[in-house]
């Protein structure tokens, strides 16, 4: 009896314990079927963002000197000694070049031959009405006319040194003339005479001697397009590049808006300061600006990839509950890979990244959000 209590025991056990095995074996099948998700099954996803995108307005250019004009003798004249030349930088009130004149230097020490006659003679009659003055103390010396006289020839002659003064003046500031001086710092770009040669009314008068251009500071001059003239401020960052220096990016500001859109291109002229203080950049070059644009609102933007267009529809496949629903759209600016658009998006949604007509609407669809 003790042995068949035994027996039914082990196998009890046995039994228990075989199915206790096989129950765990299950659980584990089960958990590692749910682990083990296929990656067929998930589809790439992102959420939508709202943001207010900074885009860039891409805009040709051209660099030119801050400040810059043409040196021509204001008298006529030959060139007798030149002080500077293509290439060389020069300081404000430097003298460039002398002029001779023989007629000027000739008018000029007429005047003044002229002045100091009229300064003498005015001196003789002040001192010939000083000493008439001096007798009419003694009652019947003088006649009150030949007083009034004397002083009014003072008058006269006084107004005759005023006129050869300013006629000496006049001859000096001409005579001035034939010294050219440089009336800002800057580099010489251009000289078409040598000395010798004729300048001004009679000579060569159509070319300047010099072009001057101050090249530690530039302007850059873009027309931009009226769509855009509302983002455009002053000190507003811009950034340009030249085809002198491949791969390089040169920064300028804003600093003036002509205010004024232009008919007949229907553009706002920008001027932008260049500080050029190795003076690498040039007057002339042509130079590819980027200018800052920012739109007020914010925008619902999505990948580009997300936009499935089809002849009759553009839409998005947005994802909710595990299930999908085409959402009609309207596609906006670009801005890198991301496309601004309108319709019954908002941001937090969840679309697929990679939209394709092969997804029907409220097909079921598991996602995995990035």
């Amino acid at each position: 009896m003790r042995a068949r209590s035994l027996f039914f025991i082990f196998f009890g056990a046995a039994g228990l314990l075989g199915s206790c095995s096989s129950a765990n074996s299950s659980d584990a099948t089960d958990t590692k079927l749910e682990s083990e998700v296929p990656a067929e099954s998930q589809v790439d996803a992102v959420r939508v963002t709202a943001t207010q995108p900074a885009q860039s307005l891409s805009l040709p250019g051209e660099l030119e000197s801050y400040f810059q004009t043409d040196i021509s003798p204001r008298v006529s004249a030959y060139i007798q000694r030149l002080h500077a030349d293509i290439g060389d930088h020069v300081r404000q009130g430097q003298v460039l070049a002398d002029l001779e004149a023989p007629e000027l230097t000739a008018a000029l020490n007429e005047a003044a031959s002229k002045q100091k006659a009229a300064e003498a003679v005015v001196q003789s009659s002040r001192g010939t009405y000083q000493r008439l003055r001096q007798t009419a103390r003694t009652a019947g010396a003088i006649a009150p006319l030949q007083l009034a006289q004397a002083r009014t020839q003072v008058i006269t002659d006084s107004l005759n040194v005023a006129a050869a003064r300013s006629h000496y003046n006049a001859a000096k500031q001409m005579t001035d003339y034939l010294h050219l001086t440089a009336p800002f710092a800057g580099v010489i770009t251009e000289r078409n005479l040598s000395p010798g040669a004729a300048v001004g009314a009679n000579g060569a008068g159509a070319l300047p001697l010099f072009k001057l251009r101050q090249l530690n500071r530039l302007r850059l001059r873009v027309a931009v397009p009226e769509a855009y003239v509302a983002d455009m401020h002053q000190g507003n960052q811009v950034q340009f590049s030249v085809k002198s220096y491949p791969g390089r990016t040169f920064v300028g500001r804003i600093s003036r808006i002509a205010g004024s859109v232009q008919a007949a291109t229907r553009s706002e002229q920008v001027e932008i300061d260049i500080p050029n203080p190795k003076e690498e950049l040039k007057p002339g070059m042509f130079a590819s600006a980027s200018l800052p644009i920012t739109r007020p609102q914010s925008s619902i933007f999505v990948p580009k990839s997300a936009l499935v267009t089809t002849a009759e529809r553009a839409y998005v496949i947005r994802v909710a509950q595990g299930h999908a629903s085409l959402v009609d759209v309207q596609q906006g600016d670009e801005n890198h890979d991301q496309v601004q658009v309108f319709g019954k998006l908002k941001a937090g949604d969840v679309v697929l990244k990679n939209g394709t007509e092969d997804i029907a609407d409220q097909q079921a669809v598991q996602v995995a959000v990035h």
